[in-house]
């Protein structure tokens, strides 16, 4: 084994080692944010906020403290399920995404609104906001719904947040 070879896989090692680190302090800060409960939470109207029409509807809830956003989860009802994404942020910065479409089950060729399966989950831990540097694991495959789990995605729904608590 060649002198640079053993030098690019200490690298990796290392690597994988600091990646792994950096998912296990996001997974406790998230920990952190879920069993505060001293958050305050606020919930709007997802379709007032944005003047764009659901048919199933939409909700926009806020979980913050006296001085930031800590988590954001906005929930979109759509004639084939629901597609929801919840964003934990730390300091203003994204930390972990998670992202789900649900669609109900459709039985003899008709949608039951009884039944809703999980067809895709994207989550993503985000090491640097601003790079965009980040682990995505996904599960499953979007149906109806877009995305590319890219920070631009998730853009505009923390800025709603930011606008909505401002207000």
């Amino acid at each position: 084994m060649t002198k640079s070879l053993v030098i690019i896989l200490i690298l990796i090692g290392f690597l994988t080692f600091e990646q792994e680190n950096n998912l296990e302090l996001i997974d406790n800060e998230v920990r952190s944010i879920e069993s505060d409960s001293t958050l305050v939470e606020t919930e709007f109207d997802w379709m007032e906020r944005t003047g764009i029409t659901a048919d199933g509807g939409g909700i926009l809830k806020i979980w913050r403290n006296e001085n930031q956003i800590c988590k954001v989860v906005q929930e979109i009802g759509l004639s084939y399920g629901r597609v929801k994404t919840v964003i934990f942020l730390s300091n203003g910065l994204p930390i972990k995404i998670i992202e789900t479409e649900e669609n109900f089950e459709l039985k003899n060729d008709e949608l039951d609104y009884g039944k809703l399966n999980e067809v895709f989950k994207a989550t993503i831990h985000v090491y640097d906001w601003e790079n965009d540097e980040n682990k995505i694991e996904q599960v499953g495959k979007r149906v109806m719904s877009e995305g590319t789990c890219s920070n631009f995605d998730y853009e505009p729904i923390i800025e709603r947040a930011v606008k909505a608590t401002s207000e």
